[in-house]
């Protein structure tokens, strides 16, 4: 029985990650996803019988339970606007699945360890050829630490020729720091510069416009992001 991640779908992106892991590691693929949440980017790899871990701290998308769904009875697309507010929606309490029920459904256990912990304050001893990220940078619990130090911690996890995809925000006006705070949004330009000599960046990508994004799980009101991509190889 195949599940779904409250999330929705994983993006093709996530795919053609997993397949150029595959012309390189072939069945050998040894990933990591930090952020796994409910398992939307983790259920791929372990559909595959691909070796993967998953980091999360949030305690109802690892094991289950309930959370609040905004109520949405129309869907309206918003182009950007700084003066933007956001409709107010009624919410409903519905019960979720957690990414270690997913796994016992679908008969994946033995492909995945789950480990509830916060990953940028961890000690991370073991090394992957595939890592992937997203969005799990700008959380408040991290705020202590700078957007080059949670970088770091990523880069150190990945094996060399190994693989790291790192989804992440950026600051929809880059000058204001009220609003996006250094630590937690980057700034246009500013990821590949934690980069070095270690790293070829095969691809990146910043979004030029903020993204519509309706009202969510964990996000009970319409809002906007601005994203960018990075995808490089550890070849030293």
């Amino acid at each position: 029985m195949k599940t779904k991640s409250i999330w929705g779908n994983p993006p093709k992106r996530l795919y053609k990650f997993i397949k150029l892991a595959e012309n390189d590691f072939g069945g050998n693929i040894n990933a990591c996803i930090v952020g796994c949440s409910d398992g939307k980017f983790l259920m791929p790899f372990a559909r595959k019988h691909y070796k993967v871990v998953g980091y999360d701290i949030d305690e109802i998308a690892l094991y289950g339970g309930n959370k609040l769904f905004p109520i949405v009875n129309k869907k309206v697309k918003y182009n950007y606007d700084k003066s933007f507010i956001s409709r107010k929606y009624g919410l409903e309490t519905k019960k979720v699945s957690g990414v270690i029920e997913r796994l016992k459904q679908e008969e994946l256990n033995k492909y995945a360890k789950i480990q509830r912990r916060d990953f940028y304050k961890s000690k991370n001893k073991e090394r992957f050829n595939a890592v992937f990220t997203s969005c799990s940078l700008h959380y408040s619990i991290n705020k202590n630490l700078t957007l080059e130090e949670k970088t770091k911690k990523l880069q150190d996890i990945v094996a060399k020729d190994g693989y790291l995809y790192i989804d992440y925000m950026i600051a929809i006006e880059d000058s204001d720091y009220r609003q996006y705070p250094a630590n937690k949004f980057y700034r246009t330009g500013e990821m590949a510069k934690y980069f070095g000599k270690e790293w070829e960046i095969i691809h990146v990508r910043k979004n030029p416009k903020p993204t519509f994004e309706g009202a969510h799980v964990d996000c009970v009101i319409d809002h906007f992001h601005r994203f960018g991509y990075i995808l490089a190889k550890k070849v030293k």
